[in-house]
């Protein structure tokens, strides 16, 4: 190929067409009609982008392989990487949700789903309380299999049958965190057949509408509806305004979420980077696990910190937010559809490990490590509205007298109105001080103890309740 002409005439490439001197420069001048000073740096300029373009493609590359590959293999994300950020944990880590728009179920697992591998329940970062809980030897893993069935629920059989003798809703207390679940082994000894329709983190106002869409026309004998009292009640807020707002679930969550914190890369090169240094001359300081006495000696316990929030929360203050009302509304309402139809609605509360454990804390650096984690709890409307809350822990009398206040509200709303209402904290209470754990240590779900305990107490419910 030739090179560009100067002074009419072809040379080739970088021969010198001309020297001289003019008022003493020497100059040189190539056949592209440069200076030979600017030929040099064009030279070195090209040699510094041949070696910088394909290292920055190999490192885009790179990244977006890695990228992309912990986006379609999440199991590969370290559980603390998920648990450092919502938008990860709830839609990188687990990306086997689909979801409804506007709200109305919000999300349920995507059907025919197969999930299965190895899963220990004594890892505190299942329990989002990773990094104030002091490292432990403990594990206690099996082998974890989650399977949904055509419409994306948590049954074993893929495909629903006409009729069911009991319909369970609830959050992730429906889904297996032990071998044998509580719903297997009451199905086992009841010889009933169950439909369970939940997923975790679901409040009562989506199991209503569960039971609505998918459980009634299967004409049960019983619906048993799970109020957790870890979240249930400040739950209900979150389901409110994304309802309200038209947008799906996840599309109101990634509203103003900037695009950096939607890579998975950037969540674990922040963990990387910033996670504690283990050569730091400083001890690390924890909060749990703290200590619960029973009869059969004391045991280690690491708690949720935002499962103390609603325990936190008074009676009056309970009974006259928004969110008390539209569960108490949706639970009312759920009463009348299945009593018109002649099937038995019963409210099972299921209490948080925090509250079954409370009172069977002594030490005072543990009790005061719970109460650090306690909030003052209001109404934005002074005496009604949403619940709102402030970081301002509560004294142990206050925390003490209020601990039970939302059970008691439940109780009697279910009392005014005439609703079955199965409360299992005194039997979870007692078998803690005889037994020692029914819950898990790292996990805030009961262990395969209290997965047995609950369900023969449903057992002998149903039983003695149809006696009569």
């Amino acid at each position: 190929m030739w090179s560009p002409t100067w002074a009419g005439t072809r040379h080739y490439p970088y021969r010198e067409l001309l020297r001289g001197d003019i008022a003493g420069n020497k100059y040189v001048i190539d056949a592209n009609g440069f200076h030979m000073s600017e030929a040099r740096k064009h030279k070195r300029l090209g040699t510094v982008l041949n070696a910088a373009i394909p290292l920055l493609l190999t490192i885009v590359g790179v990244w977006l392989v890695l990228e992309l590959g912990l986006r379609h293999f999440y199991q590969l994300i370290p559980l603390e990487v998920c648990a450092s950020d919502s938008i990860l944990g709830n839609y990188y880590c687990q990306p086997y949700f689909e979801y409804d728009k506007p709200v109305r179920l919000a999300y349920h697992y995507k059907p025919n789903l197969k999930l299965e591998g190895y899963w220990d329940p004594a890892n505190p970062y299942l329990g989002d309380a990773g990094p104030e809980t002091r490292p432990s030897d403990r594990s206690e893993p099996f082998w974890f299999v989650l399977e949904t069935d055509e419409m994306g629920f948590p049954n074993a059989q893929d495909e629903w049958q006409d009729n069911y003798d009991i319909v369970i809703t609830g959050d992730s207390f429906t889904i297996r965190t032990v071998p044998t679940t509580w719903i297997e082994r009451l199905a086992a000894n009841t010889g009933r057949s169950i439909l369970t329709l939940g997923a975790p983190s679901w409040t009562t106002l989506n199991e209503v509408e569960a039971v609505k869409q998918f459980g009634l026309d299967k004409h049960p004998d019983w619906v048993l509806l799970m109020y957790f009292e870890g979240n249930d009640l400040i739950n209900a807020q979150q389901y409110l305004d994304k309802q309200a707002s038209g947008l799906s679930w996840r599309e109101y969550d990634m509203q103003g979420v900037p695009w950096y914190r939607k890579l998975v890369t950037y969540h674990l090169a922040r963990y990387l980077l910033t996670r504690p240094n283990q050569e730091s001359d400083e001890p690390p300081v924890y909060r749990y696990p703290v200590v619960a006495s029973t009869e059969v000696g004391p045991i280690d316990v690491v708690l949720k910190d935002i499962h103390l929030l609603p325990l936190s929360a008074d009676y009056e203050t309970i009974v006259h937010s928004d969110e008390y009302a539209a569960i108490m509304g949706a639970i009312k309402e759920l009463d009348g559809l299945t009593k018109a139809q002649g099937t038995r609605l019963l409210v099972v509360y299921i209490p948080s490990k925090e509250h079954v454990v409370w009172s069977r804390i002594w030490d005072e650096t543990d009790v005061n490590n719970i109460l650090a984690r306690t909030v003052t709890v209001m109404l934005s409307g002074g005496d009604h509205g949403r619940l709102q809350w402030q970081p301002q822990y509560l004294s142990y009398e206050t925390f003490n007298a209020n601990h039970d206040d939302q059970m008691v509200a439940l109780e009697q709303f279910t009392a005014d109105n005439g609703i079955e209402f199965l409360n299992l904290t005194p039997m979870l209470w007692e078998e803690t001080i005889k037994l020692g754990e029914v819950y898990q240590y790292g996990d805030p779900h009961w262990n395969q103890v209290g997965n047995d305990l609950v369900a023969d107490a449903i057992q002998r419910y149903i039983e003695a309740a149809e006696g009569n």
